[in-house]
């Protein structure tokens, strides 16, 4: 029962986040819903997607494809750090978006990356491969609708805090991981 619900929570999940790759589309939802309600639906549907992918990832019986490499957890340790630093990094005018015009997406992409090779079940391979596979697909698909990096030099302190943010979400992580996954990495 658990994978059907997790089917449905990336179908849902995804569905909602490959909308605005058709502008055309989106626009035209925005004009209907008006740009506060298009968001709300957007969050809403989102977190519906995401709350079922939880559930049903949790109650998901697991089916064995592979073990983990030998070193995989190591690598995740120090990956991880890495991609949460990105994600804080997509939120702040830091002089990391003039390096990529996505670092949410890489982030994203690699602890998905690390967390598929440490988790070789299907349930696994359908969650963080997802993940994966929809981040690069986001990348090209912003690429192709001209996104840029920032051209901007910005204070090196905006860079401090978004490696603050991601070195403290990195810790928040650590000590609940256990308790929120099931799984100890401390």
């Amino acid at each position: 029962m658990g994978m059907s619900y997790l089917i449905a929570g990336l179908i849902v999940f995804f569905g909602i986040h490959v909308f605005p790759w058709f502008p055309a589309r989106r626009d035209a939802a925005i004009a209907k819903l008006g740009r506060q309600r298009y968001r709300g639906l957007f969050a809403l549907t989102s977190a519906i997607g995401l709350g079922l992918i939880i559930y049903g990832y949790g109650n998901a019986d697991r089916t064995f494809l592979w073990a983990a490499p030998e070193g995989a957890r190591h690598l995740a340790y120090a990956v991880v750090p890495v991609a949460l630093c990105l994600a804080v990094a997509a939120e702040i005018r830091s002089n990391i978006k003039r390096l990529t015009a996505h670092p949410m997406l890489w982030g994203v992409a690699l602890w998905a990356a690390v967390h598929l090779l440490n988790n070789g079940d299907v349930e696994s391979l359908l969650l963080f491969g997802g993940f994966m596979a929809y981040s690069v697909l986001a990348m090209l698909s912003a690429n192709l609708r001209g996104a840029q990096k920032m051209q901007e030099k910005q204070p090196l302190w905006r860079d401090i805090v978004a490696l603050a943010g991601g070195i403290a979400a990195t810790g928040a992580i650590a000590h609940f991981h256990e308790t929120l996954f099931g799984v100890s990495i401390l």
